[in-house]
């Protein structure tokens, strides 16, 4: 669930033979029906967007877990710190035991802000991926300064998309593009929408992709009522509510307001905290007007305000409801 975080994406190495097996070509996805699998921002006649698959697990339980720990280590050393100096006793004692105990106290924090809260506190609210029909190219965001998106055209043969799997969890897949050298080893990493339980998820995607590149917006769907954007990388209350919703779920969903509304809600609260100190992504000048779309483009969908804000429209929820039948009876 949090590869590319822990375990970090390994580089300077040749592909696996599992990258291999799994390979996805640009120029023939398959017969999989295209679906965004929940991970599409924007849509329109110059480009298609994606989130990546931190945007998932952005403020969640490892989140929580790790400031909460933090939070509570350091107020036990500041609680242990007054009480100690407040005592007529043996004040060098008191130092020494202040000292010893600011180890663990302190050291926790710093182990947990390592591995964990740096990568997501006080980043940015996703990693966008873009690509433009228009130019062929596809841009890999990273931050927001100098050369902080990477480039490629798309068709490189240093762009090798496959689907990959989770390091702690390898049932997980997701999309992922390596970028390669002139001698096949891999130089970067980057993710492309969720991660998900499936193959066919991954696969369903990319056709997504592949097709709009080929064949253009309007031909990019089997059904009208496929075009729509579900997702909204805002981080709103009601956004980081629904996510969570998504991440927990369809089993425990019916609980989500009594039983488990607890464990709904502290998550709902981290996300929501967490995304309060990220900063959004932008994209250089120099990009935006490769990317500029007309006003009156009619193949533009509509960004909804909040997530699957569109699924109140009757026939769009039941089509939604049909594609999610049409799988688990596929699958």
């Amino acid at each position: 669930m949090l590869t590319g975080w822990y375990p970090v994406f390994s580089y300077a190495r040749t592909l696996e033979q599992i990258e291999l097996a799994f390979e996805l070509h640009q120029f023939d996805h398959g017969e999989f029906c295209p679906d965004d699998a929940v991970g599409m921002t924007r849509l329109n006649s110059t480009y298609l967007e994606f989130v990546d698959r931190t945007f998932k697990i952005k403020g969640m339980a490892a989140t929580a877990m790790s400031a909460a720990g933090s939070i509570f280590m350091i107020a036990v050393l500041v609680q242990v710190a007054i009480t100690s100096l407040g005592m007529e006793d043996d004040v060098i004692s008191s130092l020494i035991g202040i000292a010893v105990l600011s180890v663990p106290a302190l050291g926790f924090p710093f182990y947990f802000w390592h591995v964990h809260l740096r990568k997501d506190l006080f980043q940015y609210t996703h990693y966008p991926v873009r690509f433009n029909r228009v130019t062929r190219k596809v841009y890999f965001f990273r931050h927001n300064g100098p050369g902080g998106v990477v480039v490629m055209p798309w068709g490189s043969p240093h762009a090798f998309f496959h689907i990959g799997r989770g390091g702690q969890d390898p049932n997980l897949r997701d999309l992922r593009c390596h970028l390669l050298d002139r001698h096949r080893q891999v130089q970067q990493t980057f993710t492309i929408g969720h991660f998900w339980n499936h193959d066919d998820d991954i696969r369903e995607q990319w056709a997504l992709i592949c097709r709009y590149m080929k064949d253009g917006p309007e031909h990019c769907f089997d059904d009208p009522l496929d075009r729509v954007i579900t997702l909204s990388p805002r981080g709103t209350l009601r956004n980081c509510w629904m996510l969570v919703c998504l991440m927990m779920g369809t089993t425990l969903f019916p609980l989500r307001y009594t039983l488990m509304f607890p464990i709904y809600g502290a998550l709902t609260l981290s996300r929501w905290l967490t995304f309060k100190t990220c900063r959004a992504p932008v994209f250089p000048p120099e990009l935006e007007a490769e990317c500029a779309i007309a006003p009156d483009d009619p193949y533009a969908l509509p960004e909804p305000r909040f997530m699957a804000e569109f699924a109140s429209d009757p026939a769009i929820y039941a089509r939604a409801l049909q594609r999610h039948r049409e799988r688990m009876l596929w699958r």
